[in-house]
């Protein structure tokens, strides 16, 4: 066969299929350019799909990288095949190796410069055989450009993304040296990790990164799609070449790993039977040239691709600086009135709804607490709807609180469970969504609740850590732990199906699991618990880097002690997202509460544009200390662009022009005291806010 070369419009890959050779990818860039192919091929670093097993032959010592020298699958090039489908192609490779056979797939989007991957592998002998690990995408040669010629580890720039509870989407950049990987002869162990292992996707970091080729000014920006563990390695090879090419010479070569859960950090591990296989969750990749930012623009497009949102409404939910899980009938009737008033579509009353006692840890039955709603939770809901809003209620379906009366019923096979002990995290158990029992639980909630109190919205949360998983009929606790998640997701999607009128928020401790495997599927993202409107801004300035504009729930929160710039800057935060309004709205003053109703009336004109928008970042993504904020979406027509001043002492910003600017306003707050000048002679446009902790929206046309 040879060489099969892939172009698409700013996408070009290229791969080496021989038969009796194992398949390689041997470059992944925005263009074709010029390089020696024949040189590459001869590179067994550049396997398409790496395989771990026990028993596998390891010839060579690795250190802790994931990378084997002498791959432990043996795997041969057997015959590649194309398939269309509506806006996209897929390339199957398929190999074989002893007693197994593996496909491995690349999916091609029209108009994008991005593809996914994801492999399969099949036992085809007649004994069982286990895997540790097998990578959804593997690429070998990524610093395939000036081989010899520069020193990658100086050259390449390591992005990543800590993504803790309230401190979501803070990017850091690094030069592979700083990672400690740096080239040092023929003994080259070194790798850079990061990863999950446990139920919050991205309870540690955002399960995304990237590459920056700061010579080529080129960029590789990756997501891993799954609801639970992920892991990518970045490492060090040395290549040894002879004749005709670099004889008893040695030459780094950098490689990237994309996983699912495998056996190192998430305990996972698959015993195949005969004939059975098993399919590692997906991963999408998208090449730029120019900055990572553009790179996460890229991906954007794609996430569309996956999930399409249709309308925008405005949420009121009464938990955020608000009645904190402490809603009753008497309180909620000042909130329902105001956040009508406000301009708010959907009300959504959040957790303790069904306890009037410590409410974190007595969940799981969902019955409304007669207490708190003495005429009963419905009569709340048909005030909501009283008001021209359409009613909303949290769930958390995935836990049961041990303090709740039933807890103590639940059989040992509806629980995450290890050596025979139900797991408990966070004064609650997990269900395991296996059993059908289980789903068929949480389906009679949601039809129960649906049903009695008329919901058009529900808030689905998740607050534990689980760790590792459940051993309870599974290979390994990993194991357990993805098919639960795999499971879920098959149940979600069933729901939503019955239920296509009601919108479903993803929650989980605030932006903890922001994952495409359940964003592709839910309609909302909650991306923080951030109580500092100060920080949220941060957050919110960052967040499109994870998720979709249009998907991503932004938490806007005036309070009683706060002032006008307060206000404004909450705002800000959230209008070209998705608006969640929280907040003391009943204690506002009247000019503060004008000016939150201003925000929605605007935020109303401009909402499908921002769901057709991409994100960008005129001073790049933002560190968490940030003294100034600015992010924009680019739209058919115009830009908009959220700026921000934090605590920084300059009263001038100067704002770097994507286009040549036909008009420049400040759409909010319309009494702004912003000044703006346009030079066009530095191709940026200068702001002056006087006042700290104050912003206001540009439109530029």
């Amino acid at each position: 066969m040879g060489y099969l070369e892939i172009e698409r419009e700013n996408l070009y890959l290229c791969f080496w299929l021989e038969a009796d050779q194992e398949a390689r990818l041997l470059k992944v860039s925005s263009q074709k350019g010029s390089w020696n192919k024949e040189k590459e091929k001869c590179r067994n670093n550049c396997r398409i799909v790496e395989i771990q097993m026990p028993g596998g032959a390891n010839y060579s010592f690795r250190g802790a990288r994931n990378f084997y020298d002498e791959p432990q699958a043996g795997l041969k090039y057997m015959r590649h095949e194309w398939k269309g489908q509506k806006g996209k192609e897929i390339l199957s490779i398929w190999q074989k190796g002893e007693n197994l056979e593996t496909e491995t797939r690349f999916c091609f989007y029209e108009g994008l410069s991005v593809f996914s991957c994801e492999s399969e592998v099949t036992n085809t002998g007649n004994q069982e055989m286990w895997l540790d690990g097998v990578t959804s995408f593997s690429y070998g040669n990524i610093d395939s450009y000036q081989k010899g010629q520069h020193d990658p580890s100086e050259n390449l720039q390591v992005w990543y993304a800590h993504n803790t509870w309230s401190a979501e989407c803070r990017w850091v950049k690094q030069s592979l040296r700083e990672t400690g990987i740096c080239p040092y002869g023929n003994l080259c162990y070194d790798r850079f990790r990061i990863g999950n292992h446990t139920g919050m996707s991205s309870g540690e970091y955002l399960p995304e990164g990237a590459i920056y080729n700061q010579e080529e000014k080129e960029a590789l920006v990756w997501q891993i799609e799954n609801n639970g563990a992920w892991a990518w390695e970045l490492g060090c090879v040395a290549v040894n070449y002879r004749e005709p090419f670099m004889e008893k010479d040695y030459e780094q070569s950098i490689y990237l790993q994309l996983y699912g859960p495998q056996m190192e950090g998430a305990f996972w591990q698959k015993c195949l039977a005969p004939g059975q296989s098993f399919l590692t969750v997906p991963a999408a990749i998208a090449v730029c040239r120019g900055k990572v930012e553009r790179g996460f623009a890229e991906l954007t497009k794609y996430r569309r691709r996956k999930k399409k949102i249709s309308g925008m409404p405005v949420i009121f939910n009464d938990y955020m600086n608000a009645l904190m899980g402490n809603s009753s009938s008497e309180l909620l009737r000042p909130y329902i009135e105001k956040a009508a008033e406000a301009g708010c579509e959907i009300f959504v009353v959040d957790c303790g709804w069904y306890d009037s006692g410590d409410w974190q840890f007595t969940f799981g039955t969902f019955e409304e607490c007669e207490k708190r709603y003495p005429l009963g939770l419905g009569e709340i809901m048909k005030e909501i709807r009283f008001h021209g809003m359409q009613p909303g209620l949290w769930l958390e379906l995935e836990s049961f609180g041990i303090d709740n009366v039933q807890a103590c019923k639940l059989p040992l096979n509806w629980l995450f469970s290890r050596q025979g002990k139900p797991v408990v995290d966070s004064g609650r158990y997990h269900l395991d969504f296996r059993n059908p029992e289980v789903r068929r639980y949480a389906s009679s909630i949601v039809s129960r609740v649906i049903g009695k109190y008329g919901l058009s919205y529900l808030k689905i949360d998740y607050n534990l850590y689980i760790s590792w998983g459940t051993d309870w009929e599974s290979d390994s606790p990993g194991e357990g732990l993805l098919a639960h998640n795999r499971a879920y997701l098959s149940w979600l999607e069933d729901e939503m199906k019955k239920y296509p009128s009601v919108i479903w928020e993803n929650c989980g401790s605030g932006g903890l699991r922001m994952d495409y495997a359940l964003l592709s599927r839910m309609d909302i993202q909650s991306v923080s618990d951030q109580e500092d409107y100060r920080r949220m801004a941060v957050i919110a300035a960052n967040c499109a880097s994870a998720v979709l504009p249009e998907q991503a729930g932004i938490w806007a929160y005036p309070r009683r002690e706060g002032d006008e710039d307060e206000t404004v800057m909450n705002m800000v935060s959230a209008m070209l997202f998705r608006i969640h309004l929280g907040g003391h709205l009943p204690e506002l003053s009247e000019q503060r509460f004008k000016l939150v109703k201003e925000a929605i009336g605007y935020y109303k004109t401009i909402r499908e544009n921002i769901a057709d928008a991409i994100p960008y970042w005129p001073l790049g993504l933002h560190d968490f200390e940030a003294g100034w904020l600015c992010w924009g979406m680019h739209g058919k027509c115009t830009d908009y662009i959220a700026v921000v001043r934090r605590h920084s002492r300059e009263k001038e910003l100067c704002i770097p022009l994507r286009k040549d600017i036909g008009s420049v306003k400040i759409t909010y707050p319309s009494q702004s005291h912003a000044e703006i000048q346009v030079l066009k002679e530095k191709q940026c446009l200068k702001l002056c806010l006087e006042h700290a902790f104050s912003a206001c929206i540009l439109e530029i046309n």
